[in-house]
């Protein structure tokens, strides 16, 4: 046997390794021209919904705006304003949709959801969970109006808190105020820095770029979809708790290169953007003088890994017909690539993005989709779902 010979197989092995999706077929889309496109730019769109009408409720986190967007008409109604009163947030992430058109904006930095009818308008406030502690991760709703949310993953607000090997998946029922464990996630690697006594202590808290974490979401049908990290694979947790197992997804790594950590250290260092907290507690009581505030703790240059996790977490969205959408990592600026998985967990097909474009929410038929503009803003427009 020749020397060729006898190293083919071991090439052939090593490619089907190494090659995205070698030993799957699957039709590849690309995101063809939008339908419409909202001439207002955003800072940074963290969610849709779409009314029954057409008309879209989009909150940006940046500029801590929450628009009732008008397509067709090209206009653009301001939700409520910044504040802490009735009407008011502090901070607008999550659209929570409701059956009818109602929808909840999540209101993390008052631990509160504003209401907001079908016209537009706020209506009431309705409180986090009482008993619910940490940072909360509000990811949607079923059409009974349950409410689905993630674990906090620092198991408290108090410095030095115990950092949990995983969070559980919660499913709040508003009606009969009870929530539901309905699994536990891997959360993401927290890498910490303390400072300071037992008088006044801080401690900083930062995600490790690139850990690899689970993601998971939940359809209209209370269906929920687990994205694993471990061998990247789907799970569909059913309402009636059976679960329904994807086989496991071929890829190729990605290394973790200079830009990916220029840009990991660019949103880590912008206060508007990125998972950073510090927490500061101690000092005497029985109405002592309160202690010097203690110093700062740093958190120094994070630990790389080699290469990126197959997916990003917090990314995963399941679409109207119940198909999976999550986003793919891949190499730094490049057009963002999702994999479509269908209700059996199974790799469907993938749809590329344009460059600089990432999907944000969907519509009854449509995908609603964020594109950065040289000036560093977003525009929104719509697409057909592919």
């Amino acid at each position: 046997m020749s020397r060729l010979s006898r190293s083919l197989p071991a090439a052939l092995a090593a490619l089907s390794l190494a090659s995205p999706l070698a030993s799957q077929s699957v039709a590849h889309v690309t995101l063809g021209r939008p339908e419409a496109e909202f001439a207002d730019p955003f800072d940074n769109v963290t969610a849709v919904r779409e009314l029954s009408d057409g008309r879209v409720i989009v909150t940006d986190r940046f500029a801590k705006t929450v628009t009732l967007a008008d397509f067709r008409a090209g206009t653009g109604t301001a939700i409520g304003r910044e504040g802490q009163g009735p009407g008011e947030y502090a901070f607008p992430a999550g659209l929570v949709a409701l059956p009818g058109d109602t929808t909840l904006l999540v209101d993390p930095g008052q631990r509160r959801f504003l209401v907001i009818a079908p016209s537009g308008k706020p209506t009431g406030l309705v409180s986090f969970p009482g008993n619910m502690m940490g940072l909360l991760r509000v990811r949607g709703s079923d059409r009974q109006g349950r409410v689905y949310m993630q674990g906090s993953e620092i198991g408290g607000p108090e410095p030095g808190a115990r950092l949990p090997d995983s969070v559980p998946v919660l499913r709040w029922d508003r009606a009969r105020n009870r929530i539901d464990t309905l699994g536990r996630i891997k959360g993401p690697t927290i890498q910490t820095s303390s400072a300071g006594s037992a008088n006044a202590r801080a401690v900083v808290m930062r995600a490790q770029p690139f850990s690899a974490q689970d993601d998971w979401t939940v359809g209209s049908d209370g269906r929920v979809a687990v994205v694993r990290a471990g061998d990247y694979h789907v799970e569909w947790w059913t309402p009636g708790g059976r679960r329904v197992n994807g086989p496991a997804v071929v890829y190729q790594k990605v290394p973790v290169g200079k830009a990916d950590k220029d840009q990991f250290m660019a949103a880590s260092n912008n206060p508007r953007g990125g998972f950073r907290m510090t927490v500061e507690g101690g000092g005497p009581g029985g109405g002592a003088a309160p202690p010097r505030p203690a110093p700062r703790p740093s958190l120094g240059d994070p630990d790389w890994p080699e290469f990126k996790p197959p997916f990003r977490d917090g990314t995963s969205q399941v679409a109207p017909d119940g198909t999976l959408w999550v986003e793919r990592y891949g190499a730094a600026r490049a057009p963002l690539v999702y994999d479509v998985f269908d209700a059996s967990g199974r790799l469907a097909r993938q749809v590329t993005f344009p460059k600089g474009a990432r999907l944000v929410g969907f519509g009854a038929r449509s995908v609603y989709v964020a594109t950065t503009t040289e000036d560093e803003l977003e525009t929104l427009a719509r697409y057909p779902r592919p």
